[in-house]
């Protein structure tokens, strides 16, 4: 595969979109809404531009309207069934080109890596940048370009937007500013809203791809520069993640696109599609997962705290996956509490990660996303258990 000709682009963990359809305020226009993650710390506004004073946080995912909506002049995605908007920009980001050779960095004076282990990146390529920059304890400017972890490069080692990432619909009321609207093929007519037509960018080499019993990725054919396809469901999340993996390239919001008929698949980022349509995000239809909204302490089976060494799992530090929803009594608090068993063995705390055989966070922690649990005991069994210990 030709990847030299790839976008830079990044990837934040897990990053999805959600299924979803809702009925618009105005009229009875259908509108698929899909859950995407903030990229950059952003602040609401009302349909008139107005500050809400409400504000969401980096890695935490949003159920909005598929179309953005223009407000003076910018470009907002508007929060399904509130009238609360993001700019586009916090969430799709921007792509630029970068002009001077640059480091990644963490902090002030800490270098990290980016996408696929690369410590620098070099004069002429391009990538995403999400948001405002920000001012670092140096006095210098950087924008974030990838995340969970903490990925920025100088703002001075890049030139303008080059393209605006956010993709117009066909019910869109905003025309994109850049050049980046979609290519539209009338070559097939799409016979439901979960289908469309997508055509394999002539600059890139897309593999069409299938999964093993195993649920590996594998190679069925590269396709044609130009080739079309008619497809019936867009899938993001875990699957997705390994397509990118696997072609080693990420953009922070991959999706695959299934071919009619079959069970191969293509990835988002070496077509063009006609129309968007309604994404299935794959993690929350087969697991069990939780955020954390808030800094919060990790718990034994008895009940007890673990010991983090002062620390606590950080706030946004990325999704877990759960695969028990059970009440364990604390004997500090003389009550049982709901609380969901962690299937990682790491966790990430402010300023450290620790390995841990089990643990446990209260639901009153934690906002939980996909197939639901139902408790494995009562209030009453837990605290019967506890007594005879």
């Amino acid at each position: 595969m030709k990847r030299n000709k790839w976008v830079l682009i990044s990837v934040a963990t897990l990053l999805g979109i959600a299924p979803a359809i809702e009925i618009a305020n105005n009229g009875h226009t259908v509108q698929a809404a899909t859950n995407k993650a903030v990229m950059h710390t952003a602040i609401a506004y009302d349909k008139d531009g107005n500050k809400t004073g409400k504000k969401y946080y980096s890695y935490q995912y949003v159920t909005v309207e598929s179309n953005p909506v223009k407000i003076d002049g910018s470009l907002y995605y508007k929060i399904s069934g509130k009238d609360q908007y993001l700019k586009a920009t916090n969430i799709d980001g921007v792509t630029r080109k970068i002009t001077h050779n640059t480091y990644i960095y963490k902090s002030s004076n800490g270098r990290t890596y980016y996408g696929n282990h690369r410590w620098k990146l070099y004069k002429g390529e391009t990538v995403t940048t999400y948001g405002g920059s920000y001012k670092f304890k140096n006095g210098k400017h950087y924008f974030r370009v990838a995340g969970p972890r903490k990925q920025y490069i100088k703002s001075a080692n890049l030139g303008p937007v080059v393209r605006v990432n956010t993709v117009m619909g066909p019910d869109s009321n905003a025309s994109n500013p850049v050049t980046n609207k979609p290519t539209n093929s009338t070559n097939t007519k799409p016979t439901s809203n979960e289908e469309t037509t997508v055509t394999v960018d002539a600059n890139y080499s897309t593999p069409i791809i299938t999964f093993d019993n195993s649920g590996k990725v594998v190679k069925v054919r590269t396709a044609t520069p130009g080739e079309k396809f008619t497809v019936d469901y867009k899938e993001t999340g875990y699957r997705a993640n390994k397509v990118a993996g696997y072609i080693g390239q990420f953009g922070g919001d991959q999706a695959i696109y299934r071919i009619k008929g079959t069970n191969n698949w293509l990835y988002s980022m070496g077509v063009k599609v006609a129309k968007d349509i309604p994404s299935h995000y794959y993690d929350y239809e087969h697991f069990s997962i939780i955020q954390f909204i808030k800094e919060t302490d990790a718990y034994n089976e008895d009940g007890t705290k673990i010991d983090l060494k002062g620390q606590k799992i950080r706030k946004q530090s990325g999704q877990y996956k759960v695969d028990k929803l059970l009440y364990i009594w604390v004997p500090t608090e003389q009550k049982a509490e709901l609380f969901y068993h962690l299937v990682t063995k790491r966790l990430d705390a402010d300023h450290n990660y620790f390995t841990v055989k089990d643990a446990y966070v209260k639901a009153s922690d934690v906002e939980f996303h996909g197939v639901k649990l139902t408790p494995s005991n009562t209030p009453e069994e837990a605290q019967a258990a506890a007594l005879k210990k």
